[in-house]
């Protein structure tokens, strides 16, 4: 059997996309633990326990790699009664940062 270009090229597009949307599950559930888990030492709660995919680049890293950044938003409680945002940022494999807007402590 052979194959022209054109399939092999849409054999490739359909496989990057799979492979992004997997790993996109994958980076998205290796976020919400270590989020849940700084919430948790931090002394609040993260609400629904999900994070939410909020941007996509391409960054280089401290080795001059570009590697793709994703922003993820989240949002957590201090005292039960009112919510509070924050964000992660997953650099490569990495998380880089993690943020939570200024709350009160009951």
């Amino acid at each position: 059997m052979y194959y022209s270009l054109g399939d092999l090229v849409w054999l490739f597009l359909i496989g990057l996309t799979a492979w992004y949307f997997w790993a996109g599950m994958a980076a998205k559930d290796r976020v919400r633990r270590i989020v849940k888990s700084h919430c948790a030492d931090t002394g609040v709660q993260l609400l629904d326990d999900t994070v939410m995919l909020a941007r996509t680049r391409l960054k280089r890293d401290r080795s001059g790699q570009v590697r793709l950044q994703r922003q993820y938003e989240f949002e957590f409680t201090s005292t039960g009664e009112r919510r509070y945002g924050g964000i992660a940022v997953l650099h490569g494999q990495r998380v880089s940062q993690i943020q939570l807007s200024p709350f009160h402590m009951s």
